[in-house]
């Protein structure tokens, strides 16, 4: 009897300096001016891969990118979980970018585990320039607009590279020139494939799609689980 309640006990003391599992949840990050039905079907996709996942919404028009940023930063303080992944489709990816300023100071933040960003804005948008140009629709369009243009000064490029396993989804239409006339060579119809680039990617996906429906394809789905899985992609 002694022997088996000094086995309870030992189990016990086991249990409670054990570590908890960590937990791990991916955030599905929208892009600029976009409904939120156009992520769904990847958020449903991820469910089905028995990922915890959250569409995290945001007013993307009338927000600063880094107002942005810090609120997602302050929300994921009070999440609980150890470890978050970010999913993003376009304006998303700059968002998350800027979390990176506040979370990479802060020793407490839960781990970022792996980052998917689907036709980010990395070195901001060419749509944005043009946009941007036109002084009646400043007001119209938000603030975000600008911090997305092209020119080394804008917030998206003056964004540090995130420090974690990022992947990149590029929507292109595979020829010299894209679906956009305005843009110079190939594009997605908002961005060129390389101003989606960073410097410090780990892989890029290519596929031929445009801008908005790019996130709704379904080898992009496929290949966002892979590299969160993996972090890589199959490229098949």
């Amino acid at each position: 009897m002694k022997h088996y309640f000094s086995i309870l006990i030992f189990i016990a003391f086991l249990l409670s300096v054990s570590p908890v599992s960590a937990t791990h949840k991916v955030y599905v990050i929208h892009g600029y001016a976009s409904p939120l039905a156009l992520v769904r079907k990847l958020n449903r996709h991820l469910k089905k891969e028995h990922y915890n996942t959250e569409i995290y919404q945001y007013k993307s028009v009338y927000s600063e990118l880094d107002s942005i940023g810090k609120k997602l930063y302050d929300d994921l303080k009070n999440a609980n979980v150890d470890t978050v992944s970010f999913v993003t489709h376009s304006m998303g990816g700059l968002v998350v970018r800027s979390l990176f300023q506040y979370a990479s100071k802060d020793a407490n933040f839960p781990h970022i585990y792996r980052v998917v960003m689907i036709a980010p804005p990395n070195k901001g948008a060419e749509m944005a320039d043009i946009f941007d140009s036109f002084k009646m629709l400043k007001k119209l369009l938000g603030p975000n607009v600008k911090n997305m243009r092209t020119d080394s000064t804008s917030y998206a490029n003056r964004l540090p590279q995130p420090n974690t396993t990022v992947g990149i989804v590029i929507g292109m239409r595979g020829k010299k020139k894209g679906y956009n006339p305005y843009i110079k060579n190939d594009n997605d119809g908002f961005i060129s494939v390389e101003k989606m680039r960073l410097e410090n990617e780990s892989d890029v996906f290519f596929t031929k799609a445009d801008h908005v429906f790019v996130v709704r394809k379904k080898v992009v789905l496929k290949q966002t689980v892979a590299f969160l899985r993996n972090g890589q992609f199959t490229h098949q």
